[in-house]
């Protein structure tokens, strides 16, 4: 692996694309024996499909929050979440088999479900299949309009103008990426169980997109430091600041899932409670368990402590044990859905013949995961790595911590 020091542009390293093709090949190959011998095969392939949704999402709020809150620390990273949020669009055509498999996956597309649960029936209006794909019609023109215009703007910076610019245009984005983020969460994830509401829920799902859309961006710049890029560009002050972040969203996603859970456990409604019974039955358990002590308990007490936000190695298991965390988190909503009968409780039958993961979880994810990173590398190294013409570029290389 190569840099040009002027444009600071990765060349002649074909090598991680040609690895990431190998291993998707091998997942789309063992992903379509799981097609035909695991039953559950889309409810495994729409967890994935979340995961790298969620994380693509979760770079167009960094780099929204980047220029709305002029935070200069983060100029040598924000070519990484860029293209990050650039996979949205490929997002489109991986939920092709999900509309395949949308009645099996969807409960309420059934008019059976609406006569087992008459008192939903406000529901009806809002649970209605082509007002479903409007509105998530909507959702991906909004993102692609938010990628297409600060990626442009991003690429064309020349003056300073154009950061006042991107600032400005980040006050909008901010509010549509809001709405349009929580009213997916609501509609893709929630709806899976229709007779289940959260108000709270979209901004637990945003928490998710942002803290593990940060993990990534640390990985990924811990990575180019091992081969000896941007060693002085991404320094111990970029770190620190990462950590701050990664601390900060570790507290907030565990407080919105905190709260959403004691106000449901304190109202005691039938309609709410039975979604947190369900995860609290069987196998779910302690898959629960290891969410609130993998996804906050752990991180929180590592990242508690400033020493620690600064090492690097520490920086790496973090991001990392977040990443899997975030990717269980999704597979904790999504999975349950696939143990219930027509009135939305668990079958015990199923219950007690449960395997909490399955090899076709891992399979979509390599098949799915390696042909979105390769394409993620492809366009992360098609351009300067960092924003150069950024007015904030010098002081944010700076070894001086903000």
């Amino acid at each position: 692996m190569q840099v040009n020091d002027k444009t600071l542009i990765i060349s002649q390293d074909n090598r991680i694309v040609q690895k990431l093709t190998i291993m998707s090949f091998f997942g789309i190959l063992l992903s379509l024996v799981g097609y035909y011998v695991d039953d559950r095969f889309f409810h495994s392939y729409l967890i994935n499909y979340l995961f790298f949704m969620t994380l693509s999402l979760g770079g167009i709020f960094f780099v929204l929050a980047h220029h709305m809150f002029g935070a200069d620390w983060s100029v040598p990273l924000r070519r990484i979440a860029e293209s990050l949020m650039l996979l949205i669009p490929l997002m489109i055509f991986l939920f092709i088999p999900i509309l395949l498999k949308f009645d099996s996956l969807y409960e309420w597309t059934s008019s059976d479900f609406w006569s087992h649960h008459t008192i939903l029936q406000a529901k009806t209006a809002y649970l209605d299949n082509t007002f479903f794909f409007i509105r998530l019609g909507i959702y991906f023109l909004i993102w692609i309009f938010l990628i297409l215009k600060l990626y442009t703007l991003s690429i064309k910076q020349t003056e300073p103008s154009d950061k006042i610019r991107m600032k400005r245009f980040s006050a909008l984005g901010l509010a549509l990426f809001a709405i349009s983020v929580s009213f997916f969460g609501f509609d893709v994830i929630m709806s899976l169980d229709a007779t289940w509401f959260s108000t709270m829920f979209g901004v637990y799902i945003f928490s998710g997109c942002y803290l593990s859309a940060t993990a990534f961006v640390t990985l990924i710049s811990l990575y180019l430091r091992s081969k000896g890029i941007l060693v002085n560009e991404i320094n111990e002050k970029h770190y620190a600041n990462l950590g701050k972040v990664l601390f900060a969203f570790t507290v907030f996603w565990a407080y919105i899932g905190g709260f959403q859970y004691y106000i449901i456990w304190y109202a005691n409604l039938p309609e709410e409670i039975y979604w947190f019974i369900q995860r609290w039955e069987g196998p779910w358990k302690y898959l629960s368990i290891i969410l609130i002590f993998g996804h906050f308990v752990i991180p929180f007490l590592v990242l508690i402590f400033n020493r620690l936000k600064r090492n690097r190695s520490v920086l790496a298991v973090m991001s990392f044990l977040i990443l899997i965390m975030h990717w269980l988190d999704m597979y904790w909503m999504v999975m349950p859905t696939y143990y219930r009968d027509s009135h939305g409780y668990i079958e015990m039958d199923k219950l007690n013949e449960l395997s909490v993961i399955s090899w076709t979880d891992f399979s979509l994810f390599i098949a799915m995961g390696g042909v979105l990173f390769g394409i993620f590398w492809k366009i992360f190294k098609s351009r300067p790595i960092v924003a150069l013409n950024d007015p904030a570029y010098e002081q944010s290389v700076t070894k001086e911590e903000s």
